[in-house]
């Protein structure tokens, strides 16, 4: 009997543990709105890019209204790297920065990681991002391509 609640009390345990987990993550910033991502690349991008770096971004919208960020990006030939932004616009389309994400300093490493909370511009909520993801795009500037050297369309 003592083995038999011996694991009713570790299950118990275990229970408890995972359930404030859980509870904690919903709780925090009030909950997640939504989870967007996207690849970037040169060829997405309307500067006219050769760049041959690439790299992924992901933007997390809180119901609070932060706004959290992770970017990698792999940089073969150690462009130098100097700002990245969300900006509003359809695939193909430049369009005026809505929250930006990176502002240096300057990097020139061949695998770049970046993540924080962005603050967006005037006139631009998360909301806005999570109901229409596809009108936004993400992208990187270097001072070869200080218009935009990588970018991707969020989903």
């Amino acid at each position: 009997m003592n083995g038999m609640r011996r694991l009713l009390i570790s299950l118990a345990t275990a229970c408890l543990v995972v359930g404030t987990a859980i509870g904690a993550a919903t709780a925090k910033n009030g909950g997640l709105m939504c989870v967007l991502n996207t690849q970037l690349n040169a060829t997405n991008e309307t500067t006219g890019s050769i760049s041959t770096a690439t790299g992924h971004a992901q933007v997390k919208v809180w119901n609070d209204g932060t706004i959290r960020f992770k970017t990698q990006i792999f940089n073969p030939d150690h462009e130098t790297f100097i700002a990245g932004h969300v900006h509003q616009a359809p695939v193909g389309v430049a369009g005026g920065i809505v929250v930006p994400l990176f502002g240096g300093p300057a990097t020139t490493a061949s695998h770049i990681k970046l993540r924080g909370v962005a603050t967006p511009n005037t006139g631009t909520t998360g909301a806005a991002l999570c109901q229409n993801p596809s009108a936004y795009y993400v992208n990187y500037h270097t001072t070869a391509f200080p218009g935009g050297a990588i970018r991707g369309q969020l989903h």
